[in-house]
């Protein structure tokens, strides 16, 4: 009797739309694809990628370059899973490692369409997840050949077409944002065009920078390399918060190594390249291929290269923390504040007339969240029950059922009722409801949504005047920009001068504005060219209450 070999195989179908879901956005397979292409540049010519959405039914998505293109034996080699990257053997530093990113069209869609051209010969191969799926034997599955080795008169390189989303709604912005801070850490000549967007890495403005050399006892395991740390004038958004790891100029992760929740960590960004990461050819990788973007915690190169810059962040995170404290006794950061506090009432103010007019009314018909967040008093809106504080509302409706078919129509009915299900224009006695960041009325978290705050930075000359965070509702004005600080010389550094809050108080209006109507336009509240007059109206009605208040002699102060 016979005994078949026990031997390791594979599920080549599974294996495929396994590796296709760690491509679960948009973002990663638009840049999987263009990655591609920029690896596949020609030597003597800068790569173009264009990526489009085109206006067809089903819409598509396509992606072209300029590159190399690909033979049909290259697309031989391109189908197989798990291969060996072709230009990794030819002794090329490039990102693709693992053989899996054929795959990532099928993370979003159902069709893969690849048109490529190399030195005048064309191929056209086709790829759907039904022929994927119906590969149940588990071996190797035919991709569909549209076009074999035509001769045509067209350049070198290559289209990708990818069709029948799962989801078709498209995030342009989200997926700019995420080529763009790729585009960063990519050293080649490349330009990327995104529906006609030209993307462009901007990295974020620094007002300082420090930069480190391991240790001794490190440099024996990661080599002699440099970390470079910067200092944001204001808190970074998510994406550029942390110190980049690259290999060889090829990014893996941003991280702050476990500082991220302390104190003006959220200024910190920076970077470090280590060769070493790529060069490791120990049983523990130091990466894996689930594109999630960190590295692995079990590679002891990783272990060694996070302490390492732990202890570096956390240094200049320290001296950041003692710098802040210092200005924060100086007497002109408390006259700041002030100028600060006159600004917030004056937006806040007008804010909350805002939510009377565009939010509050829609708790006339239903008791529910409203889009922009709502805070205008120290605990929240009074809202009737359950207080002795006057409400400028009352309850109105049928009381609330058992959740069982009722025999009574909707509606607000001709009288109050009390725990009537909406609200209508009153007098009722209520109790302020306590927002938190989740928008509930919990008493864990007291911090309130809807309120603008102002904060001074003092960045660089090159830096914006101004910048809004939409997270904290902050808008921080550049002390050192050309049109502050020339106001604040001519008033002879006196905060307290007229000329000088003409120009704050104008900047954080124009600010403010700006933020409200987007915000309102990315909600759906409003359509976006009603918002951009709107702004117009804002800036109008709010620098006639400043006028007026810098017209008011102040009140001399009590010695």
């Amino acid at each position: 009797m016979t005994h078949q070999s026990i031997t390791v195989t594979s599920h080549v179908a599974r294996d495929f739309l396994q590796n296709a879901v760690y491509f679960n956005t948009l973002p990663k397979v638009i840049w999987e694809y263009v990655s591609n292409s920029l690896d596949n540049a020609k030597d003597d010519t800068p790569v173009t990628v264009s990526v489009d959405l085109l206006p067809t039914k089903p819409k598509t998505l396509q992606i072209a370059d300029n590159g190399i293109g690909m033979s049909r034996k290259a697309l031989l080699q391109f189908f197989q899973m798990h291969g060996e990257n072709v230009q990794r053997k030819k002794g090329k530093r490039v990102r693709g490692r693992f053989g899996t990113g054929k795959s990532a069209a099928f993370g979003v869609a159902n069709t893969l369409v690849i048109d490529t051209v190399q030195n005048g010969i064309r191929n056209v191969v086709e790829l759907t997840r039904d022929a994927i799926e119906n590969a149940s034997h588990g071996g190797a599955f035919p991709v569909e050949e549209l076009v074999n080795n035509e001769v045509v008169d067209r350049e070198d390189g290559t289209i990708v077409q990818i069709t029948n989303f799962i989801n078709p709604r498209f995030n342009f912005e989200q997926t700019i944002t995420y080529i763009e801070r790729h585009l960063g850490r990519y050293k080649s000549r490349a330009t990327v065009i995104i529906n006609g967007h030209n993307c462009k890495f901007r990295e974020p403005a620094s007002i300082r920078s420090f930069s480190f050399t391991p240790p001794p006892d490190v440099t024996k395991r990661i080599s002699e390399i440099e970390l470079l740390i910067k200092v944001a004038p204001t808190p970074l958004e998510k994406e550029f918060n942390g110190i980049d790891i690259l290999s060889y100029g090829i990014w893996h992760e941003t991280t702050l190594a476990g500082i991220e929740n302390k104190d003006l960590a959220n200024r910190i960004f920076g970077e470090v390249d280590v060769p070493k990461l790529e060069d490791y050819e120990g049983a523990i990788p130091a990466f894996d291929n689930t594109r999630n973007n960190q590295l692995n915690r079990s590679n002891p190169l990783v272990i060694v290269l996070l302490g390492w810059i732990a202890s570096e962040v956390e240094n200049v995170r320290k001296i950041l923390v003692e710098e802040e404290r210092e200005r924060k006794r100086g007497e002109q950061f408390k006259r700041l504040e002030e100028r600060a506090k006159e600004i917030e009432s004056i937006l806040n103010e007008d804010f909350l007339t805002i939510l009377d007019q565009y939010e509050l009314a829609r708790k006339v018909s239903a008791r529910k969240s409203t889009k922009l967040s709502t805070g205008p008093g120290e605990d929240g809106e009074v809202l009737p029950e359950d207080g002795d504080e006057i409400s400028k509302w009352q309850v109105a409706g049928h009381p609330h059922g058992k959740g069982i078919k009722g025999s009574q129509p909707p509606g607000e009915g001709a009288t109050p009722r009390p725990g009537g299900p909406s609200l209508i224009v009153g007098t009722q006695k209520g109790s302020p409801k306590e927002i938190t960041e989740t928008g509930d009325t919990s008493k864990n978290n007291k911090k309130r949504r809807g309120i603008f705050t102002i904060e001074w930075t003092e960045g660089s000359p090159d830096d914006n005047r101004s910048e809004y965070k939409k997270d904290t509702r902050t808008i921080y004005i550049n002390l050192s920009h050309p049109q502050v600080s020339s106001a604040l010389k001519a008033s002879g550094g006196v905060v307290d001068s007229r000329q000088f809050k003409e120009i704050v108080y104008e900047i954080a209006v124009v600010e403010y504005a700006l933020a409200v109507q987007y915000e309102r336009a990315e909600s759906e509240e409003v359509d976006p060219f009603d918002a951009l007059f709107e702004v117009g109206s804002i800036i109008d009605r709010v620098t006639r209450k400043i006028s007026l208040l810098l017209s008011t002699p102040s009140s001399p102060k009590n010695p």
